[in-house]
């Protein structure tokens, strides 16, 4: 879940007046356009009152309605600060759909192979300027709705941050909108769960914490 290729992400995505207009068109046009497909509940969301600091939000990959539905459960002051990790094969090839997260959802290219690095690092920096930065640790769409085995490249971001870890789990949203499809297929009735924030040492493994990761989402 790295850069594609070793350059240097485009700035204009973070501009305050870019995620100004881009947040607000995103509230009033594709945030209601995703409640007239998903009847949304949220549960657990008072687990995040307690964070003033930059956070990881993990999530479970079941759908490409994902996005747009976590961005409509999580609290405004989260929201004005979250940055999504977006396929960067899906950013090279699909320049609308790039532009689109981008602008709308701050979205930036995080690599599905080899090299990581870049990615890694990049990550690192948008937390350093107080950026939360939300991403799927499974590192692919799910073919069948349940949840994959998570890449050990979260364990090694949640040691190397030292920033709480918020796992969130979306059930009932699996089908919604299929994979390569440009349009939902069927209204569902979804919860988005929030856990507890989490936080790893220096003496912790990054495969441990990535399966400690993946255990606390499926037990959402």
């Amino acid at each position: 879940m790295s850069l594609s290729r070793d350059t240097t992400p485009p700035t204009w995505p973070f501009r305050p007046n870019v995620r100004a207009l881009g947040g607000a068109l995103r509230d009033l046009v594709l945030t209601r356009i995703a409640k007239h497909w998903v009847t949304l509940t949220v549960e657990g969301a008072e687990n995040l009152d307690g964070l003033t600091t930059s956070g990881l939000f993990i999530f479970n990959h079941s759908d490409d309605f994902d996005v747009p539905v976590l961005y409509a459960a999580v609290p405004t002051r989260i929201r004005r600060r979250l940055a999504v990790a977006v396929g960067a094969n899906i950013m090279d090839e699909h320049p609308i759909l790039a532009f689109v997260a981008r602008f709308f959802y701050a979205g930036f290219a995080f690599a599905r192979v080899p090299p990581f690095r870049s990615s890694l690092r990049y990550v690192g920096e948008l937390v350093a300027s107080g950026r939360h930065v939300l991403l799927a640790p499974e590192g692919e769409l799910s073919e069948n709705g349940e949840l994959g085995e998570f890449k050990p490249g979260i364990g090694l971001l949640a040691i190397k941050l030292g920033v709480p870890v918020i796992p969130m789990r979306i059930d009932g949203l699996y089908g919604t909108v299929p994979m390569h499809a440009w349009w939902p297929k069927r209204h569902s009735t979804v919860t988005v769960h929030i856990g507890a924030p989490l936080t790893f040492g220096r003496d912790d493994k990054p495969r441990d914490v990535a399966i400690a990761l993946r255990e606390a989402v499926q037990s959402l």
